[in-house]
């Protein structure tokens, strides 16, 4: 028994302490001897018998493809949460490598335990609370740390060496247009390479009538002739989709068009940690071609025409842009009509309007931009020129994401900790250095290792703020949200003046608004961070004098 257990309070020693068995495999070790959740679990349940204690959970973590240095792991998360409770005394692990192969991961989850006196115990390892113990304990983590890469690197460069020899690695079904042979070959599916075929005739040549269709008219195009889509082939309805059967997207055509795959060059490695890796990296294999590489340049050269000549609402101002939705569930789109050289009238309006989607066609009239965008503006002003409420308001939203986030804050408050303690260790060895106390040797080791520590927590912690950063308005955007309200409730023009600033505001404020029609009026329904759902905001907008369908 470790030193570890014999410094457990007294109070628990005087009762039988209660143990929760934890067990962990992942996709790298099924199959090993011992390392299946079953083997795991009957060892640390012989273990936790022989030492007397009461088994009173027994946890096994399947990770299926996460991470075993991820903190998001459910079962791992239910340790520290009963832990937290004060539900057990013990944790009894199998090794090392079973709750961690990260070594940051694997120290801040100790330090969580041992905060709510927790003691973690391994049945095929013994560290003593000593710094000989921890050492060893550091070793053993580094080292299931380096086996974890070393099995990443083994797997990555087999695939590699699979993909030179001329192999294909999908990680799904084969794209529109082939299929796998008997003997997983990737050959050309004809029926789909004929639509192929069709898409980029359209788009470099043009239709029947001699007009080049753009991604959006293709897409149209193939809905009304009913072709079935990759998912609409493959999945027969097992799934539930956006779109119904036979509904073609603009963004799905648009990748046809792009693909190297289609002139018979497919390429590995374009992709690594969701960032794109240069060319010369990419390992390139011949395929079976769909269409001649003069078509493919053909539709690439006329794709940059399009985007040169193409009109773009982005010239004027909008100021709920990307932030409409229709009644029936579609975003709203920006457009502009032009009534003689004078007159520029801008819209908000539903793009399922010009044809017929998965509901049929929209109802929804189109929307003048000039009196959503003001009636928005003046109902966000009410909050505004009210500093003083809104800024209890933006106090109680940043307690409740507090709240949200009090898990990670745990996890940055112990990183943080044991960041502090090992730089502390390392200039106490910079100061045993000069005074030449200690041997150089063995001081120059201990400073690599706690070096090593040290880059593996600031890692964690950059990883941990990036993650705070990501759930909801900071402290910066609270602050700047209240500093221009303020300058609003002093009659300050320029705050309501610019343009630039307003949406600003709402993109702090997060602001999504939904149009409809309700008893022949035109309706807005706001929503922002500091709504609540029993108290929904119902904005009436100035009727036209012309009809609704206007």
């Amino acid at each position: 028994m470790s030193n570890d257990q014999a410094t457990k309070p007294s109070a628990k020693k005087a009762t039988l302490l209660r143990a929760v068995l934890y067990a962990r495999v992942s996709s790298d070790d099924r199959g090993k001897d011992g390392r299946n959740l079953k083997s795991q679990l009957d060892m640390c349940r012989e273990y936790a018998l022989k030492q007397g204690y009461s088994i009173i959970a027994e946890l096994a973590e399947d990770d299926r493809g996460a991470s075993g240095a991820s903190f998001e792991l459910p079962q791992l998360s239910n340790v520290l949460a009963m832990a937290e409770r004060g539900e057990y005394d013990v944790l009894v692990v199998r090794e090392l490598d079973r709750l961690s192969r990260n070594l940051a991961k694997q120290l801040i989850v100790e330090e969580e335990l041992r905060y709510y006196t927790v003691l973690i115990e391994y049945v095929l390892a013994d560290y003593d609370d000593t710094p000989e113990g921890h050492l060893q304990k550091h070793i053993r983590a580094t080292v299931a740390e380096y086996e974890r890469e070393k099995i990443k690197e083994r797997c990555l460069r087999g695939k590699r060496n699979a993909v030179r020899n001329g192999k294909v690695l999908l990680y799904n079904e084969p794209p529109y247009g082939y299929r796998l042979s008997e003997d997983g070959e990737l050959v050309v599916h004809e029926p789909e390479a004929e639509i192929i075929r069709l898409i980029f005739q359209w788009y470099t040549e043009g239709d029947e009538n001699g007009e080049r269709l753009s991604a959006v008219k293709i897409a149209r195009k193939l809905t009304e002739m009913n072709v079935l889509t990759w998912t609409d082939a493959r999945t027969q309805n097992k799934i539930k989709k956006r779109r119904g059967s036979g509904e073609w997207a603009q963004a799905t055509i648009g990748q046809f068009l792009r693909n190297e795959m289609y002139i018979g060059k497919w390429h590995y490695g374009q992709w690594s940690n969701g960032k794109m890796n240069p060319r010369e990296q990419w390992i390139e294999v011949q395929v079976p071609a769909i269409i001649d590489e003069n078509t493919w340049l053909a539709a690439r050269e006329q794709a940059c025409k399009n985007t040169t000549t193409a009109r773009r609402n982005v010239a004027h101002n909008y100021l709920m842009r990307y932030r409409v939705a229709c009644n029936c569930g579609y975003s709203m789109q920006c457009k502009v009509c032009y009534r003689g050289k004078d007159h520029v009238y801008l819209y908000y309006h539903c793009p399922s309007m010009e044809f017929d989607m998965v509901k049929g066609k929209c109802n929804t009239p189109h929307f003048r931009v000039d009196q959503v965008d003001a009636a928005i503006w003046e109902w966000l002003k009410g909050w505004l020129q009210n500093p003083g409420e809104l800024e209890r308001k933006l106090q109680i939203y940043k307690t409740e994401r507090e709240r949200a986030n009090a898990p990670i804050l745990a996890f940055l408050n112990t990183n943080e900790n044991l960041l502090r303690e090992n730089q502390a260790q390392l200039k106490r060895l910079l100061d045993l250095y000069l005074a030449g106390d200690f041997d150089k040797d063995l001081l120059l080791e201990r400073k690599k290792r706690l070096e090593d520590v040290v880059a593996k927590l600031e890692q964690e912690r950059k990883r941990l703020m990036a993650q705070l950063e990501q759930n909801g308005l900071g402290d910066t955007g609270i602050e700047e949200i209240i500093t221009f309200a303020h300058r609003l409730s002093q009659g300050l023009e320029e705050a309501e003046v610019s343009f630039e600033a307003r949406r600003r505001i709402i993109e702090l404020l997060d602001v999504h608004i939904v149009l409809t029609v309700e008893d022949g009026e035109r309706v807005v329904y706001p929503s922002f961070i500091l709504g609540e759902e029993q108290d929904q905001t119902r904005l009436t907008l100035t009727r036209c004098n012309r009809s609704l369908r206007a």
